[in-house]
């Protein structure tokens, strides 16, 4: 679906789905698509989530054939609601029993890349980063609203950057309402100056804010007991996590799930091999981990 993205652990993910022929699956984050083409090559029905209107246009487009067919249903609305999704489809009777879940909290290359939107610290673009239009609070909001400390604090714990008291101040010290991209990286970029790694010293600044524009760790807490809640037994709830809140998150319930003796815990995270490494430097920080209900 897309010229940029490269699905992160495809076959490792669609392998620990299980797929049965004719079996309902729900990929909670569609983005480019590329688990739902492979869940639905694998003989899988989808019902495929994303808050992001553009994925899912382009989605309608790409994948009509499998629409028309009953085989996939996408649907633009953010996982937190799947629970009301898939009761609203089963008493439809659109949809069977959930045989799998899958959630990949990384987000794509296209929406990194669009500085339009606010994603990226190239060009200049709005300072917006909502995933979903439909949010009433943008980054540029956050900047202006949170006093200097806790920004400081957001930018450390959602982006582990280190330079944040710095950059908190920078942001509140600035003579204007920072409402742009270029505005936001030329501040952060003056104080960290130029780095010896090839990464932007911009990055763990707009990963921070992007998390809590779309309040991403919240959502993940919301989903994952409705997710495990509408599973059939012996379904599996599949994560890709990128970010080391998002992982503990899901370690946290699969731990917490396990010792009530709700499912049977992968423990230890799968991660992507050298080969995928080469091919996608950006999945170097992907974790894996699989539940199966008991």
């Amino acid at each position: 679906m897309s010229s940029n993205h490269i699905t992160v652990l495809l076959d490792e993910a669609t392998s620990a789905l299980k797929i049965k022929p004719d079996s309902w699956y729900v990929d909670a984050t569609f983005g480019s698509g590329g688990h739902t083409e492979k869940i639905l090559a694998s003989g899988g029905c989808v019902i495929g989530l994303d808050f992001d209107l553009e994925t899912i246009s382009r989605g309608e487009e790409t994948f009509s054939n499998e629409i028309k067919a009953g085989k996939l249903i996408l649907i633009r609305e953010n996982f937190t609601e799947l629970d009301t999704i898939i009761k609203k489809l089963q008493d439809g009777g659109k949809v069977s029993d959930i045989s799998g879940i899958l959630f990949d909290f990384g987000t794509s290359t296209d929406q990194l890349m669009s500085s339009e939107r606010g994603f990226s610290f190239t060009g200049s673009g709005t300072l917006d980063m909502r995933m979903d239009t439909r949010l009433g609070v943008t980054a540029a909001d956050l900047l202006s609203a949170i006093p200097e400390k806790q920004l400081a604090q957001l930018f450390f714990e959602y982006g582990g950057e280190h330079d944040s008291r710095k950059i908190a101040k920078a942001i509140k010290e600035s003579e204007e309402r920072i409402s742009t991209t270029k505005q936001l990286a030329d501040i952060i970029f003056k104080v960290k100056g130029q780095q010896r790694t090839p990464l932007h010293p911009a990055t763990k600044v707009f990963q921070a804010l992007r998390i809590a524009t779309n309040t991403e760790l919240d959502n993940i807490q919301q989903a994952l007991p409705k997710a495990l809640e509408f599973l059939k037994k012996d379904g599996v709830i599949v994560t890709i996590s990128f970010h080391e809140g998002e992982d503990e998150i899901v370690k946290t319930k699969f731990a917490q799930w396990e010792k009530a003796k709700k499912i049977l815990n992968s423990k230890k995270p799968l991660t992507p091999g050298e080969d995928e490494l080469r091919k996608n430097p950006r999945s170097r920080s992907a974790k894996l981990r699989v539940a199966t209900k008991l």
